[in-house]
C-alpha cells in the first residue's frame, strides 16, 4: 500500500513520507499480532491429536508458525481494518512530530525535571574575638 497524501494537504516532505511509512508498517504489524492472537484462541479448544495419534511438539511448532504467517498475510490485505483505523488516528500526530509548525513554540516536556531555585550563599564575616 502506497502512502498518498490527502488531496487537500500540502505535499509531504521526505521525512514525513518516511514517518508515515513507519506508521503504516507498525499498524500492519499490530493487526498481524491481533489476528495471530485470534488464531491462538481459536486453536485453544482443539483436540491435540490427529489420525496418527497425539501431535508432537514439532507439529505444534509448525502449526504456530503457519498461523503466524497466515496472520501476517491477512494483516497485509487490510481486511480487518485495524491498521487503517490506527493510521487514521495517529496520522496527524506523526506528521506534527516530524515537522514543527513555523512560529509555534515547542510543547513543554511533561517528564522534564523542574528546575530548583538556586540559593545564593550569604557571605559570612569572620568573627573577631573582641566583638560583644
Amino acid at each position: 500500500m502506497d502512502i498518498i497524501p490527502k488531496a487537500s494537504s500540502a505535499p509531504l516532505t521526505p521525512e514525513q513520507t518516511a514517518a508515515l511509512k513507519k506508521l503504516h508498517d507498525a499498524a500492519t504489524q499490530l493487526e498481524g499480532v491481533f489476528v495471530g492472537m485470534l488464531f491462538k484462541e481459536m486453536h485453544e479448544g482443539e483436540d491435540k491429536s490427529d489420525i496418527f495419534g497425539k501431535t508432537s511438539n514439532a507439529d505444534d511448532t509448525w502449526n504456530d508458525m503457519l498461523d503466524e504467517k497466515r496472520a501476517d498475510a491477512i494483516a497485509k490485505t487490510g481486511s480487518f481494518g485495524i491498521a487503517k483505523m490506527v493510521e487514521s488516528q495517529l496520522r496527524a500526530s506523526v506528521l506534527a512530530s516530524v515537522t514543527p509548525v513555523p512560529g509555534a513554540k515547542a510543547a513543554p516536556n511533561p517528564y522534564a525535571t523542574p528546575a530548583l531555585p538556586v540559593e545564593t550563599p550569604v557571605p559570612s564575616t569572620p568573627a573577631t574575638e573582641n566583638e560583644p
